[in-house]
């Protein structure tokens, strides 16, 4: 078969995966003052409320799916099709003192990716209300979200993937090419601490982010942090009109605050340093992009790094790097240009 030909067999194989942002979540409202993701983690018994540590103290092993270090919760309680107990991540760059904030579990019934997304769905719709499947690029997608808490359903029918990827998984265990991955988020996120809070009130901006490159208030209000940042994360209250899209201090420079799509407050005494990645246009653009090395209690990591800012000139976020540096006393390290390939 020629190439174009070749070519034609897979577009026409394929659905058409352009404008597919998926289906929007079903939103849940508070059952009893009580949310009600939340509440599908208790009766699950899911450790979600426990320190990471303790949680990793009863044992890690492999994910027999993936083979990657994992704690696998056999006591919970799983759906119909689980093909293994729930899970939740290990890694390395995770809190110790922080809840676990994901856990995870993969449905199987048929070989059939659609078949096993909607019966997964309707185990769920019968306990948190109907949501809708649909396709999302070359997936389908459920989601359910009650604040920053979420449930997502997600599968790939093999058919709308390209057939030159391969996965070593899929030959250990062939049923993971068509099952439904269930993705469980607490939403977990500090409060603002007394101190915290009278920083960010009287929060002085030092410089606008691009509003292109962070979540609109709405969002950032309903979107749960990454599990790597849960430590610098904090709930927004009702401060995001003053510091959102703003990277600032208080007036004694106790801190840094940075509202991108999460609210980040970093005590001064937290803040390593700060460092500056330059590109020039080759295959991209190019472009620079500012980060601040924070301190972690992750046993064997230095710091940990937040994004403050991009700039799409090589050498546009350099003064602001510099400038925050000075604030706080810390380095301020500026990369070579690399070639944006």
């Amino acid at each position: 078969m020629s190439l174009k030909r070749w070519l034609q067999s897979f577009a026409a194989a394929r659905p058409a995966i352009h404008n597919r942002p998926g289906p929007v979540p079903t939103m849940l409202p508070p059952i009893d003052g009580t949310n009600p993701i939340h509440r599908l983690l208790d009766e699950s018994g899911l450790p979600w409320r426990e320190p990471r540590r303790l949680v990793e103290a009863r044992g890690i092993s492999k994910d027999p799916a993936y083979q990657r270090d994992a704690m696998l919760f056999a006591d919970a309680a799983r759906p119909e099709g689980f093909m293994q107990p729930w899970w939740a991540r290990v890694f390395e760059r995770y809190a110790p003192d922080m809840p676990m904030v994901c856990f995870n579990g993969l449905v199987w019934f048929a070989d059939d990716a659609a078949i096993n997304i909607h019966r997964a769905a309707d185990f769920f719709a019968a306990r948190l209300g109907p949501a809708v499947v649909g396709q999302q690029y070359n997936t389908l997608v459920c989601r359910w979200q009650a604040g920053t808490a979420s449930l997502q359903l997600q599968s790939w029918p093999p058919a709308w993937q390209s057939p030159a990827l391969t996965n070593a998984a899929y030959v250990r265990d062939p049923r993971l090419a068509t099952a439904c991955s269930v993705t469980l988020l607490t939403g977990f996120r500090l409060p603002l601490s007394p101190t915290e809070e009278r920083w960010v009130a009287d929060f002085r901006p030092i410089a606008e982010i691009r509003r292109f490159e962070t979540a609109m208030s709405g969002e950032l209000r309903e979107t749960a942090p990454r599990e790597t940042e849960v430590e610098y994360a904090r709930e927004p209250g009702d401060y995001l009109a003053t510091v959102q899209n703003q990277v600032g201090v208080p007036p004694d420079r106790a801190a840094l605050i940075l509202c991108t799509h999460q609210l980040f407050v970093v005590p001064v005494g937290d803040v390593v340093g700060f460092e500056v990645l330059r590109s020039l246009p080759a295959k991209g653009g190019g472009g620079s992009t500012l980060w601040v090395h924070c301190r972690t209690t992750c046993p064997g990591v230095a710091y940990k790094r937040l994004h403050v800012a991009e700039h799409d000139k090589p050498d546009g976020i350099g003064p602001l790097g510099q400038k925050l540096a000075a604030i706080f006393g810390k380095p301020c390290e500026i990369s070579p240009y690399f070639d944006d390939v």
